[in-house]
């Protein structure tokens, strides 16, 4: 195998004002804002969103937004906004807000809000920060809104000081370095940079003891000691490129950073150019454009290690040779991007339940390959009767859970058909099956990094809710870094028949002692397991008690109930068995809002507690 010595580094240091995307990609963006009666993103199930007039779907503010038209109210012009110039825009017709640091005019919006003008009206004319964390913190609202940003919102306080004397501190004056950053640094639309990279051969590499010394190399976190399972100040993630080859394969890596949970775009635009996304922070994108020395195969492999961080893309080679270099190579960060939708036909669909199925779907021309990110979803959008488009979350699960053969180029999801949801029904149809889909970019606020300290996890799943775990429960059972110790799954649903991968994961739950599978039925009576005496419980009805860990082998239990206080108790008691340290839960608004209350109830950390919503 050959390999490089010498890890490449893109240096930024060339502005650009348009940045160029692939062809294939139109610059559309993701999902609408969800009013607070929205559904989960597991359940895709549509719940009491308002009627939008005729003409004010997604797609027509898409199309809105690529207009030209000025949404911004300032002539495209960014700038700082003091809470003071925000209270004045207070208006229906003059309405501007500001989410987590940045103001957005959201006039032009108020139609196109699936929740209602009303709803949007709680939040203009102030931060709404609070209010957007509480209804849906994990809309990508940054893209959804990128044509209406205003500019970052000003902090500022005004300081008294007595007779004119400087107060006594103990803390030191900031150091010079301080204050000239702070000065030189500028707010800007889309801080966008590029650089064209042309590869190094082997003798001219610099030596290793060359490289960039230790305070400036990327990817760097600061961390504060006194937190055991939060990043408080982190260095923006610079990855790091390079790449090995054999006779037949040429793989192409990137560094990123240790629990980084990245999302990766790969698209062939032909067999010697091949771009390359990588999804690393809610708002930043780092796009690479390859011309390879010579034609490779499609597709590519993609393998990501997440404990690390790295990304592999291996492509075959067409004709085996050792090449002299990759090629080139073009380097683009870009913030504040809008997200891009891809179009995607439903190319296999496979029952799992009386009312659910399996389904992969496949880009068009197959020149796409996507990696979502553990805990993250993607927006599905359909044109149904009457022309209008209709947009669902739906969370991807890993190709080991879907029951058949399922190509690199596919993204696997689990449907539930709800009698009322036009978009489910028009997914999960036997004939024809759905084409011309609209597939987001993945989008979500899960970070991996703060499971890194705990080794004690439960997972509360309802229905199709079950989507997120499947990707997390891969990923813990697999980690090497502090082991995890056990994790406990229950899974609620309604009745035996509407449970989903129930064969997989009991075979899991034998497989693997760590593994504890609880399933609660709400409407039925538990099945006959007479076979297996040792995977019965004996519980009461509303508020069944889990049994813990035993020495015999590991069997899935069955209780009928739901979820209840006393649960959730049994989960945050330290002397329990099933005692967790991290709990994630998943699944119908009622049944997150009732999980959250429960947790409330007792002495859980809050920051130790995640709600996947979409």
């Amino acid at each position: 195998m050959e390999r490089n010595d010498k890890l490449q580094l893109p240096m930024l240091n060339k502005e650009v004002n348009n940045a160029s995307t692939s062809p294939l990609k139109s610059p559309i963006q993701q999902s609408q804002l969800l009013p607070k009666q929205s559904s989960s993103s597991a359940t895709g199930n549509p719940r009491n969103k308002t009627a939008l007039k005729p003409g004010h779907s997604l797609m027509d503010w898409i199309r809105l937004g690529n207009s030209g038209t000025d949404l911004t109210g300032t002539g495209g012009r960014v700038q700082p906004v003091s809470h003071a110039e925000l209270a004045k825009h207070d208006r229906l017709d003059d309405a501007w807000m500001a989410i987590r640091g940045k103001v957005y005019n959201v006039t032009r919006y108020m139609n196109f809000h699936p929740g209602g003008a009303d709803e949007l009206i709680r939040g203009i004319g102030k931060d709404a920060t609070k209010l957007f964390e509480e209804v849906h913190a994990w809309v990508n609202y940054e893209s959804l809104l990128a044509k209406c940003y205003v500019g970052p919102l000003r902090n500022t306080a005004t300081v008294t000081l007595g007779d004119g004397k400087i107060p006594s501190s103990k803390l030191p004056p900031p150091p010079p370095s301080f204050l000239t950053a702070t000065t030189n640094t500028m707010p800007s639309r889309a801080a966008k940079e590029t650089l064209t990279i042309n590869p190094l051969t082997a003798s001219e590499r610099p030596d290793p003891s060359d490289g960039l010394p230790e305070s400036e190399s990327p990817g760097v976190s600061i961390v504060n000691s006194g937190s055991d399972d939060s990043l408080k100040l982190s260095v923006p993630i610079v990855p790091r490129f390079d790449w090995i080859q054999k006779t037949s394969e040429l793989t192409l890596i990137f560094y990123t950073r240790s629990l980084a949970n990245p999302g990766v775009v790969v698209e062939c635009v032909d067999h010697l150019e091949v771009t390359v996304t990588l999804l690393l922070e809610a708002s930043v994108e780092h796009r690479y454009r390859f011309h390879l020395t010579n034609n490779v195969q499609w597709p590519c492999t993609a393998r990501t290690s997440l404990e690390t961080g790295k990304i592999e893309l291996m492509f075959t080679k067409l004709c085996p040779a050792l090449w002299t270099s990759y090629g080139q190579m073009t380097y683009e960060r870009c913030e504040n991007c809008e997200m891009q939708l891809h179009e995607y036909d439903v190319a296999t669909r496979v029952e799992i339940t009386h009312d659910s199925c399996a389904l992969l779907l496949r880009p068009k021309n197959n020149c796409l390959l996507q990696v979502t990110p553990v805990g993250y979803h993607v927006s599905v959008s359909a044109s149904i009767e009457g022309g209008e488009y209709v947009s669902r979350s739906y969370t991807p699960v890993p190709a080991a859970w879907i029951s058949t053969d399922c190509p690199a180029t596919s993204v696997p999801l689990l449907v539930k058909s709800y009698q009322d949801g036009c978009l489910s029904k028009q997914l999960t149809r036997p004939a024809p099956l759905a084409t011309s889909l609209q597939l987001s970019q993945p989008s979500g606020n899960f970070a991996l990094s703060k499971l890194r300290h705990h080794n004690r996890f439960a997972l509360l799943a309802a229905g199709s809710g079950l989507t997120p775990m499947l990707a997390l429960l891969d990923y813990l059972l697999d980690r090497t870094s502090n082991r995890i110790e056990h994790i406990c799954l229950l899974y609620f649903n309604k009745t035996e028949a509407d449970i989903w991968c129930r064969e997989r994961l009991e075979n899991l739950c034998k497989k693997d002692k760590r593994f504890i599978l609880r399933h609660i039925l709400s409407e039925t009576t538990l099945p006959d397991l007479s076979s297996s005496p040792s995977a019965t419980t004996s519980l009461s009805v509303g508020s069944p008690q889990i049994d813990g860990p035993s020495d015999a082998e590991n069997h899935a239990s069955y209780a009928h109930g739901r979820i209840s206080l006393d649960i959730v108790r049994q989960l945050t008691t330290q002397s329990s068995p099933l005692y967790a340290s991290y709990c994630c839960l998943c699944g119908p608004k009622p049944f997150n809002e009732l999980c959250l209350q429960h947790f409330r109830e007792t002495d859980h950390n809050p920051n130790h507690l995640h709600c996947f919503q979409g």
